[in-house]
């Protein structure tokens, strides 16, 4: 047997099998694509929409299953497609079972949280998931939103989107900005307890929550998060 070498640029980009096997990688990397796409036709397009716990499953069960039997020349095509074909037979099985069974569903794809209600941030539902403000503030930011004082209600779907409810706009009233940080206005946070100078609406920036605040008064702790930075609305 021949002695190992390190940094045998030969071995390591083209390994030790004849030329010609890299014109096999082609066909079988032809042959395992097409037959993927065709099951991935047959699952029907709610598997290639949205991304739940099934979802991520069979990505990762295919890309495996798929990738094995393009390039390893001990791996015949055919058990890779029985692999594929077994794990699309499971999914859609697992879908008509948990489908027929709400508490099942339930627990195997979530339920969708409540981030923002009237206005106001849920943050209880933000820290759940995982989520900053300015993830929030992105997601909103996407659907043409300029403050929560739009919003009256976003969801966050157990596919990962965020779905939003707004306000009819003669229902809208004054709310937190939503801009980023880099682009707000120097200076324009106030502490609670400092005096409020100018009177108008202000925003709590921990959870949204907007008041009209007179002038002579001083800038609350909020009585919705215990935040203690306020803001000037929007919209106000």
């Amino acid at each position: 047997m021949d002695a190992f070498r390190t940094f045998d640029f030969h071995r390591i980009f083209f390994g030790d099998l004849p030329y010609t096997f890299l014109l096999e990688i082609v066909f079988r990397t032809a042959v395992m694509y097409a037959y993927t796409i065709i099951l991935l036709r047959l699952l029907g397009k709610r598997s290639m929409g949205q991304l739940s716990t099934l979802e991520l499953a069979i990505i990762i069960c295919f890309g495996s299953a798929v990738g094995d039997p393009m390039m390893g020349k001990d791996i015949p095509i055919v058990h890779g497609m029985v692999v594929i074909t077994t794990v699309a037979i499971l999914q859609s099985a697992a879908e008509w079972i948990i489908n027929r069974n709400k508490k099942l569903e339930a627990f195997m794809e979530g339920r969708p949280d409540c981030l923002v209600k009237d206005g106001v941030i849920v943050n209880v539902s933000l820290d759940k998931n995982n989520l900053s403000h300015e993830d929030l503030y992105r997601f909103l930011r996407s659907k043409d939103i300029e403050h929560l004082g739009q919003v009256k209600n976003a969801f966050f779907e157990t596919s990962g989107l965020v779905s939003v409810w707004c306000f009819p706009k003669s229902d809208v009233v004054p709310g937190l900005g939503i801009l980023p940080q880099e682009y707000a206005a120097e200076g324009h946070m106030k502490d609670a307890g400092t005096a409020v100078s100018s009177g108008g609406h202000f925003s709590c920036t921990l959870c949204g929550f907007t008041r009209n605040l007179a002038a002579g008064g001083n800038f609350p702790v909020c009585p919705k998060c215990g935040g203690k930075e306020w803001v000037s609305s929007v919209g106000s």
